[in-house]
């Protein structure tokens, strides 16, 4: 298993392209619109008063795993992982050499690695801009351990919201052998619940879908919503992985790959 990791991480690597646009650019672009907004308050609005929380700050910033054009991006980056193989017919030579299981699970971790730096890139990035800007506008800043333990259950919701999108991604590679048939739907998922959620406005939150189910996660960990509701989110999320993490691997493991 550590071979087909590094294997995995070595492919990935040398496609800087792909790991640029695929995982990093969506926390490059948040922190970039950050610093444009932080940036024109400074200038309309001068020096600020009070402390600021830089570990919720960075909590909040964590919301980019809902964002639906990071979805994309995300979506283009982890279908590339699993399509590579298809694309080269390199499925031949690794099928005999390695459990079908295996094989599954190193290109899905590869995914979710990359996703948690894409996400700790974000956090890091977050709390280096709010230092810089608190500094320029004489503002303290303040840490606590509610605070960091917010950005740590933040961080699990967001790697959670992000594992759904691998899995979901992972088995509509593998069962079309395709990735603009993994791309597309995963991100008019994403936009689609963004779009019921504008016209339906709160009855479009009982839906079970991924997106609704991290948002109430979010409200309840930083905005006091209902903890009902954040519980069976976290239920929706858990579910939606393991079914789609439990599909892929069965599609996977059945197919016919000997002129792959």
């Amino acid at each position: 298993m550590r071979s087909l990791l590094s294997g995995e991480m070595l492919k990935l690597v040398r496609q800087p392209g792909t790991l640029f646009f695929g995982f990093l650019a969506v926390p490059l672009v948040a922190l970039l619109v950050k610093l444009v907004l932080a940036g024109f308050i400074y200038l309309r609005m001068g020096r600020q008063t009070g402390d600021v929380d830089l570990f919720l700050s960075a909590a909040r910033g964590l919301s980019l795993s809902g964002n639906s054009l990071g979805h994309l991006l995300f979506a283009m980056g982890i279908a590339t992982v699993f399509f590579l193989d298809y694309r080269y017919a390199t499925w031949r030579l690794l099928v005999p050499r390695h459990a079908r299981s295996h094989l599954f699970a190193a290109k899905l971790l590869i995914s979710l690695i990359w996703l948690a730096l894409a996400l700790l890139l974000a956090v890091v990035g977050d709390m280096v801009l709010t230092t810089l800007f608190a500094i320029l506008q004489g503002q303290g800043i303040a840490i606590s351990m509610s605070s960091l333990l917010k950005l740590v259950a933040a961080f699990g919701i967001a790697s959670l919201e992000l594992a759904v999108l691998a899995a979901l991604v992972a088995v509509l590679v593998v069962s079309f052998r395709s990735m603009i048939a993994a791309v597309i739907p995963a991100f008019l998922l994403a936009i689609g619940s963004t779009l019921l959620q504008i016209y339906l406005g709160a009855d479009a939150e009982r839906l079970p879908l991924p997106s609704y189910a991290a948002q109430a996660l979010r409200d309840w960990l930083l905005a006091g919503g209902a903890p009902m509701a954040a519980l069976l989110g976290l239920v929706v999320l858990v579910l939606w992985a393991a079914v789609l993490t439990g599909l892929g691997l069965f599609v996977f493991s059945r197919q016919q790959l000997a002129a792959e």
